[in-house]
């Protein structure tokens, strides 16, 4: 799999690298420099040089004795259990875990004809399948997107010309955000590879989750970038080769702050449920999504779009990992934006009570529906949860 992420110059937030030995984690391809492996020195990665090699060819030639054939070995596993996962690498579990996720994603252009016959929206579908020996499909919408006009996006460089200003005093942030926001996420709730593994494998399945449904809608909505619009805006990085609208970094970040907060306070009573965590990881979220403006990648809509992606994304996949039986969709209308307007989180999401809100172009889409945990989602889920409880099962 790719590592790549969808803001760099490849696209993205590039992946969970270099956090505490997880080097590499956005690949998933094999959680990287995961190197030290506590008090084990270098044994942690599955690749032997040929000093160890031939050595291990020789120990067995002067150990091993006379074949004897096969002795008696471990019971059989059970098949298709959940319980298998802690046998397997965590490269494995994340290739399992994004099967998991995006077998049950679908996508559709809409049916109505907008100028010039184009399409006017693209909806993303969660498919709930039946419990039959040949499942058939329930689809349940869950975001669904129609771009701004393209005098929206005009109208809306001046915001880009303002934000420049800001650029000498954020260059080290913005630069320092081309990666995971690991570090960021970290200052705020207590991650580290030796800690909170599972929840750095959760908030690793996050992005990823972020990153293929963005990319499918950038795709399809193809909206041009501000400097195509413009020969003054000069961004001061490169923008990545793909549409500008949603925001990539906005809709991973805020995947990944409405995911996290929910692991945190999943136990009852936990004192990470008070909305003062929560806020916090919304700010940091619409900061990182501002940064982009302030490069020069991104107009303020482009954030708006993301932020509605990303809340509408983590809460999805914390329903696959615990079931839920009132998920609603939310559809982003570009059109209803206002052109003159900055982006403004607030509008979109309420700290005290954790959900969304309709600033009047980001209303629920469809009716409330049930989802299914996944048992491989939901065990992953509980090891993230365990993570932040102390012995006892209280939050510590």
């Amino acid at each position: 799999m790719s590592g790549a992420g969808p803001e760099t110059t490849s696209g993205g937030f590039g992946g969970f690298g270099g956090f505490g030995g997880f080097g590499g984690f956005g690949g998933f391809g094999g959680f990287g420099g995961f190197g030290g492996f506590g008090g084990f020195g270098g044994f942690g990665g599955d690749a032997f040089d040929l000093l160890t090699s031939s050595a291990l060819i020789t120990t067995r030639d002067g150990i091993a004795g006379p074949w004897e054939g096969a002795l008696t070995g471990p019971e059989e596993l059970a098949l298709e259990s959940s319980d298998n996962l802690r046998f397997w690498a965590p490269w494995v579990r994340a290739s399992l875990f994004e099967f998991e996720l995006s077998s049950r994603l679908a996508f559709t252009p809409s049916t109505g004809a907008g100028p010039k016959g184009r399409k006017v929206s693209v909806t993303v579908w969660h498919q709930e399948l039946s419990a039959a020996p040949t499942p058939s499909a329930n689809f349940v919408p869950l975001v669904e997107m129609k771009r701004p006009t393209m005098g929206s996006f005009r109208t809306q460089l001046d915001y880009l010309h303002s934000y420049a200003q800001l650029r000498s005093d954020r260059a080290q942030e913005i630069t320092a955000q081309l990666g995971a926001p690991t570090a960021f996420l970290a200052s705020i709730a207590f991650l580290h590879s030796h800690r909170t593994p599972h929840t750095l494998e959760l908030l690793a399945l996050a992005l990823r989750l972020a990153n293929l449904v963005e990319m499918r809608l950038k795709h399809a909505l193809a909206c041009a970038r501000p400097h195509e619009l413009s020969p003054q805006v000069q961004p001061m990085i490169q923008t990545p080769a793909h549409g500008t609208l949603p925001s990539g970094h906005a809709t991973e970040a805020f995947t990944l702050a409405r995911v996290l907060w929910a692991v945190i306070s999943a136990t009852p009573g936990s004192s990470y449920g008070d909305p003062a965590w929560g806020e916090q990881l919304m700010r940091l979220a619409a900061r990182i999504a501002v940064n982009r403006t302030v490069a020069g990648c991104h107009f303020p809509v482009d954030s708006a779009a993301g932020a509605v992606l990303g809340l509408t994304l983590g809460r999805y996949l914390v329903a696959r990992c615990t079931g839920a039986t009132d998920t609603w969709g939310r559809r982003f209308d570009g059109t209803l934006y206002p052109a003159d307007d900055d982006f403004d989180w607030r509008l979109l999401f309420d700290v005290k009570i954790g959900e969304p809100l309709d600033p009047g172009f980001a209303p629920p889409l469809g009716k409330a529906s049930a989802i299914a945990a996944s048992p491989l989602l939901q065990w992953l889920w509980q090891k993230a949860v365990a993570e932040w409880q102390a012995p006892g099962g209280r939050d510590r």
